[in-house]
């Protein structure tokens, strides 16, 4: 009798835990993840852009071209997707669009590319010099080859502070962006 009554202790103790663990989510940690910060690129009415002085509680940093042919539009129709996922938080996010192809984009372009898709846009852009320090700043990389670009595909979160808090995949989804900044909300 002793050891029926300990099996169904330990029963139920293993019903309690499995309880606990479907009920709570693992918290996700938000801490830097070493990379990005400010940068000052040419910007809205080809002016200066310092992240420091426009960034907003939340920005997404990308770097691409107006003439990508598949992970620039799919990125900003994912942040299309975002703006309508998180409603009025709309206000506190940014999206900063940096292309590496500033023979091409011109500021006027770049900002009309980039407000097809989100209008708490803005694209950025400068010389070659200045897009590898940006570049170099955040870890991401690209490469002329021919009328293309290669580039990186990573969309970076940064909090107020200009701080890196997270890096997404192209493969992410707007459900998954949404979840994440809402923890920075």
């Amino acid at each position: 009798m002793k050891q029926k009554h300990l099996q169904v202790m330990r029963f139920l103790g293993l019903i309690g835990i499995i309880l606990i663990l479907s009920v709570c989510k693992p918290k996700i940690e938000l801490e830097s993840v070493g990379v990005g910060g400010d940068f000052t690129l040419l910007g809205p009415e080809n002016k200066p852009w310092q992240l420091s002085q426009n960034s907003k509680k939340i920005n997404l940093v990308f770097f691409g071209y107006t003439s990508c042919p598949d992970f620039c539009p799919i990125t900003l129709e994912k942040y299309k997707k975002l703006n309508l996922l998180l409603k009025s938080a709309n206000k506190d996010i940014q999206f900063i669009f940096i292309s590496v192809d500033a023979e091409r984009d011109s500021i006027d372009k770049l900002q009309s590319y980039v407000h097809f898709y989100v209008p708490n846009g803005v694209g950025v852009t400068g010389s070659k010099q200045e897009i590898d320090k940006v570049a170099k700043l955040f870890g991401a990389s690209y490469q002329k080859k021919g009328e293309l670009v290669d580039h990186s595909t990573y969309s970076y979160l940064l909090d107020d502070k200009m701080t890196t808090r997270y890096l997404f995949r192209h493969s992410d989804t707007p459900e998954k962006l949404a979840e994440i900044i809402q923890l920075l909300l």
